[in-house]
């Protein structure tokens, strides 16, 4: 199957649902990639949860119920598509550098070891982005800056729709403050040509809230 990385420059949004804060012991519950082209054109999306091998965590939080995870893939198991839909392009998220990264690093190290953990990547986290650059009061949450920008999401804390969110974001930055203070121009000359290590096109089905294998 062909893959999508290397058709030309771009994103890739994403955004992790977790069992708790520390990456070293937590796991991912739920995965989410939105690619996008080098204008924020989104051309692909895929999102799943995941058997974490545990409980889900805090259920009152991302909403996500064991019951939900039965039959849900393992990590190592989407794992090279995910790879392969970040490969060749800027990881984008808010906080991505310290929350969404730092988990998918981790999980790799358990599914392969250390040459599975992806190196040094080009990124664009869109928290200490809003943080220098926005008016806005406290910690520059997701939600604060979609209000700022008047960007509407029903589904908070899934990780699609936060992923989607933070895609939107990311246009309105751009928009708003210009690719040159944003750097996007040497990020993706920086990206392009990058492979994630296990990196695989071949899509996985995809395990969705109600317990149903989606595609």
């Amino acid at each position: 199957m062909e893959s999508l990385a290397g058709t030309g420059p771009g994103f890739a949004v994403v955004d992790v649902e977790t069992t708790g804060f520390a990456p070293e012991r937590e796991r991912i519950v739920e995965v989410a990639v939105v690619v996008l082209d080098a204008d924020g054109r989104e051309t692909d999306a895929f999102c799943t949860l995941l058997d974490p091998g545990r409980d889900p965590g805090p259920t009152h939080v991302h909403g996500i119920e064991a019951a939900m995870l039965a039959g849900a893939p393992t990590f190592a198991e989407v794992w090279p598509f995910v790879a392969d839909r970040c490969s060749g392009r800027v990881l984008v998220g808010h906080n991505v550098d310290r929350f969404d990264l730092a988990f998918l690093r981790a999980e790799c190290r358990r599914a392969g070891g250390d040459a599975a953990v992806p190196g040094r990547l080009p990124t664009l986290d869109t928290l200490p982005v809003a943080q220098a650059h926005l008016p806005l009061p406290g910690k520059a949450r997701l939600v604060d800056c979609c209000d700022h920008f008047g960007l509407v999401w029903a589904d908070h804390h899934s990780a699609l729709g936060d992923a989607r969110a933070t895609a939107a974001l990311l246009a309105a930055l751009r928009a708003e403050l210009g690719d040159e203070l944003l750097g996007t121009s040497r990020l993706l000359a920086e990206a392009a040509g990058l492979r994630w290590p296990g990196a695989a096109a071949a899509r996985p089905a995809a395990h969705g809230r109600l317990g149903a294998a989606v595609r």
